[in-house]
């Protein structure tokens, strides 16, 4: 049944003000700390628990405002304005937990948003702890010697250029700056506009692989496809909605192409297991003790215990859990693909690609593809059009 008039002119409607009302809601970016916190932290023989602060703007209460209105306009029984609603809910929760930083409240919001290391993953039996555990244990049992490609003997401009030659090869007339920054919360992170670079990081051929895949084949790549639907280019912004399912996506995508390791998917258990330990009223010098004894060196456990932190209470008790998305969503994505390629329903999967989706709005997007009011995306990895190969893998 094709869409109504009346529905396709509220979606118009509706996008436009997501569009422009979800632009001051980024999370990473106002949940950052800034660097002279990490200097002080090892001035003081990372021996005093550090002291972020956080400057939110007025303007992100009132978009939780704004939002909360747009989703009373989305209130009826149909699939479209269903998912028109929970994304303007999502917003509003997302600005409530901004103004909420550096409070408990935040972990609330938080975890109203991305679940915890005791919420269910999508098979409804394991629970996201229980995932990182599995990981750790099989790691744990095996040790391989130091591999070449391991060793991270780049630094930021030879990184920045090899990514500058895969950007071209990947988005042929498009321009994506790579940069060099010192603010950087990651050592690799991407938009539609940019590749930003931590100038301090160093990096291993394998690190580089792992980066081109996860960071330009998947949060690029649906970017780009997203800023140019002609009705909903809201779908270009990450959202915590759709955090599980694009994590997921790019930690699958690592997978799928060779590029992770063992010592990248210790990280990505590590992470759910000192949210846990947070949860449990570890504080930020516990936590970063925790990664140092997971063979982390120092700056980078400082990094991986300040993505715990970020936004919460450095005292314990109160985390920010996006960290459990990663596991959670990769499972999410792997039965998704394995349901899609083994029911003969291949074409779902480059709609994984039309923007930054939840696996459960892709039977959605199927319908709006094809009635002409999202555009195909343009962009996909070259994994993800080798359905011959991806459909023996998933059925195996």
């Amino acid at each position: 049944m094709a869409i109504s008039e009346r529905l396709l002119t509220l979606l118009r409607e509706v996008s436009a003000e997501i569009h422009e009302t979800q632009k001051p809601l980024k999370v990473v970016r106002l949940l950052a700390w800034p660097e002279e916190v990490e200097r002080e932290f090892f001035e003081k023989q990372a021996r005093e628990l550090p002291r972020p602060t956080y400057q939110i703007p007025p303007e992100v209460e009132a978009a939780g405002k704004r939002f909360e209105a747009l989703a009373q306009r989305v209130t009826g029984d149909n699939e479209l304005e269903r998912f028109l609603h929970e994304i303007c809910v999502s917003w509003a929760t997302t600005a409530r937990m901004l103004c909420a930083a550096g409070s408990k409240s935040l972990y609330y919001h938080s975890v109203e948003l991305y679940g915890r290391p005791a919420s269910l993953s999508s098979d409804r039996r394991t629970t996201n702890l229980d995932l990182a555990r599995h990981f750790e244990q099989v790691i744990q049992g095996y040790a391989p010697p130091p591999a070449e490609v391991d060793q991270p003997s780049l630094d930021a401009e030879q990184a920045a250029a090899y990514l500058r030659t895969r950007l071209e090869s990947c988005f042929p007339g498009r321009k994506v700056r790579v940069v060099l920054g010192d603010q950087s919360a990651a050592n690799a992170s991407a938009s539609a506009e940019e590749v930003k670079i931590k100038r301090s990081a160093r990096f291993s051929p394998r690190d580089l692989q792992q980066i081109e895949h996860h960071e330009l084949g998947v949060h690029v790549t649906t970017a780009i496809n997203g800023r140019a639907q002609p009705v909903m280019p809201f779908i270009a912004m990450p959202s915590p909605r759709t955090a599980r399912t694009q994590e997921g996506l790019a930690v699958f995508a690592e997978f799928v192409t060779q590029s992770t390791s063992l010592a990248r998917v210790r990280r990505l258990c590590d992470r759910t297991l000192a949210i846990q330990q947070a949860e449990d009223g570890a504080n930020f010098i516990d936590v970063y003790r925790f990664f140092l004894g997971q063979c982390h060196d120092e700056r980078a456990s400082f990094e991986s215990a300040r993505r715990v932190f970020r936004g919460g209470l450095v005292e314990g008790r109160a985390p920010f859990t996006k960290g459990v998305c990663y596991l959670d969503g990769l499972l999410r994505v792997t039965n998704f693909l394995r349901i899609a390629l083994t029911k003969g329903k291949s074409h779902l999967v480059r709609l994984l690609f039309v923007g930054k989706l939840g696996v459960d709005d892709i039977p959605l997007f199927d319908r709006l593809v094809r009635e002409g009011v999202v555009k195909e995306p343009e962009f996909q990895p070259a994994w993800s059009r080798a359905l011959s190969f991806l459909t023996a893998f998933m059925s195996y």
